[in-house]
């Protein structure tokens, strides 16, 4: 009854997709619908991630009824929109660690589910053979992005390669790799292209730390990148780094100098110090704590209390002292707050 149902279902999908023009997606169902059918017909799934109202993902749609990208497709994938907006959407990527910098972006997985091959796509790209490439790249266990890891283990540093490779680290939120790949290519770029296209274009979209001799360089040298660019965009791009850097796992490790560093960064970028005091409270404090300065650290804590600091926020920076310090000052501020918590 089970095999005749599994048969049942391949017919039927099989008449959905094949009804098609061009690319044939899943028109019924849901993800557990296409790897069920990933595995009746023993094929990789290619999802092709996008929202409704993108309408880069819209323009695309012309390019995959192509008649050679169509069979390509066909024969070698289940093809289905993810529409990354949609619950479902939602709950996959973040199940898969999978952040997606902008739509439409096509996923390749086997039939376990298991990623083989990440292409972002942009309008630039919107021609038969950019899909062509992605589909063949997918095909290609040598040129998978899921084989990038094995290529950089094994000593590739070219600088394309990297770029590449640290950009899927960063798609795939794998920090440590996405540092350590982007601090190489950093070293092997001559010092003299840190502000070329190219360099403010991985600051963008790829570098995520403030220890990165490209971003130091930059810092250092913002009137030059103003020079060359928009300067919001310069101001923006520089800050997000400073704060991905912070919020990460490293950012609770800072020690006080480095906080500081950061404090002097983003005055650097014309934050004011109300701001910068919002934004580095919690490591702030917490580095103070670390190394026994717990005076300063109370005072990190003291300027965020005012008059229109409610109950639960003393409650809150109550277990926060807790948390971290049982020196003596420490723990009458605790109870202090705890006292106005109530």
């Amino acid at each position: 009854m089970k095999k005749f149902f599994i048969l049942s279902l391949f017919v039927f999908l099989t008449h959905l997709v094949t009804a098609q023009k061009g690319t044939a997606f899943l028109q019924s169902g849901n993800l557990k619908t296409v790897f069920d059918l990933a595995k009746a017909q023993n094929k990789p799934v290619h999802l092709e991630v996008y929202a409704p109202t993108c309408h880069v993902c819209n323009a695309f749609k012309p390019t995959f009824e192509n008649a050679q990208v169509g069979s390509l497709y066909n024969q070698n994938f289940i093809n289905y929109k993810l529409d990354i907006t949609s619950a479902e959407g939602a709950a996959f990527l973040n199940k898969q660690g999978i952040w997606i910098p902008s739509t439409p972006t096509l996923l390749f997985f086997d039939k376990d589910v298991k990623l083989m091959h990440i292409t972002v796509l942009g309008e630039n790209y919107n021609t038969p053979q950019a899909l062509i490439e992605a589909a063949n790249k997918a095909i290609d266990p040598k040129q998978r992005t899921s084989n990038y890891k094995a290529s950089y283990r094994s000593g590739n540093r070219d600088a394309s390669f990297l770029i590449e490779y640290g950009f899927m680290a960063r798609i795939m939120r794998d920090t440590l790799d996405n540092i350590n790949v982007m601090n190489n290519y950093a070293k092997i770029v001559p010092a003299t292209q840190y502000s070329n296209n190219t360099s403010f274009l991985l600051l963008q979209k790829v570098i995520m730390d403030d220890e990165n001799n490209i971003f130091e360089y930059m810092i250092s040298h913002l009137g030059e990148f103003n020079a060359k660019y928009d300067k919001n965009l310069v101001k923006q791009t520089a800050e997000n780094i400073i704060m991905y850097s912070l919020y990460s796992s490293r950012g609770m490790k800072y020690s006080v100098a480095k906080i500081n560093q950061v404090r002097a960064n983003l005055a650097k970028l014309g934050v004011d110090k109300k701001s910068i005091n919002g934004r580095v409270w919690r490591e702030e404090s917490t580095a103070y704590f670390r190394e026994g300065q717990v005076p300063k650290a109370l005072a990190v804590l003291d300027s965020l209390v005012d008059a229109t600091t409610d109950k639960k926020s003393y409650k809150f920076l109550s277990n926060w002292i807790k948390a971290r310090s049982s020196d003596k000052a420490a723990l009458a501020k605790a109870a202090l707050w705890d006292a106005k918590s109530k």
